[in-house]
């Protein structure tokens, strides 16, 4: 009986499971193909994010630009415009003030005696012709006089402070009298000459 133990024992008994090593190798290998895997399609995500940025930011730097760039041209069109007008502008009002400087050199050198009260007279007229003539002119090219308004604020962009004084019922710093008249292009902010004023103290 004794003898028997060994071989009943031997086989009852179980050796221990071990792991199935092909197995395991699949699975660790199979996890390490997975990430990988879901590595590269993040990294395609990524991508194609970056590049739909990049993509955008391009477009809007190109939409830019080309605005950028039309409205310089748009831009520079209209100044050019502007300086042509403004030379012929200015040679015709210098046209204009050399044919009267001409006219005004022939009324002075035909000043006649003032004993001769006609002759001053008529004179006096060409000298008022030549005026006339001078301010239409300054008008045909958008220059007009420009007259302070009493009692408003002084503004040293606008008037020529030349004195001032105390004025019954008016504050300090207005316009208490114009001494002598401006002049003004086509538009009312655009003073070319202030007038000359008094300012209330």
């Amino acid at each position: 009986m004794t003898g028997d133990f060994p071989q009943s024992l031997s086989k009852n008994s179980e050796s221990p499971a071990l792991p199935n090593l092909d197995t395991l190798g699949s699975s660790t290998l199979y996890k390490l193909c997975e990430e990988v895997i879901a590595l590269r399609e993040y990294d395609k995500r990524q991508l194609r994010s970056l590049e739909q940025t990049l993509n955008k930011v391009r477009d809007e730097l190109k939409t830019s630009f080309n605005s950028f760039a039309a409205d310089t041209q748009r831009a520079y069109q209209q100044l050019r415009q502007e300086t042509h007008g403004e030379k012929r502008v200015s040679l015709t009002l210098l046209n204009e003030l050399i044919e009267t400087a001409h006219d005004l050199q022939s009324i002075v050198a035909a000043r006649p005696s003032f004993d001769d009260r006609e002759a001053v007279e008529r004179w006096s007229e060409a000298i008022e012709v030549e005026s006339r003539k001078l301010d239409a002119a300054l008008l045909k090219q958008g220059i007009q006089p420009y007259d302070a308004v009493i009692s408003s604020p002084y503004n040293p962009a606008l008037h020529e402070r030349v004195g001032s004084k105390r004025v019954e019922g008016m504050g300090p710093l207005l316009v208490a009298e114009q001494i002598e008249r401006g002049y003004a292009s086509q538009q009312p902010e655009f003073v070319l000459r202030r007038p000359k004023v008094i300012v209330s103290e």
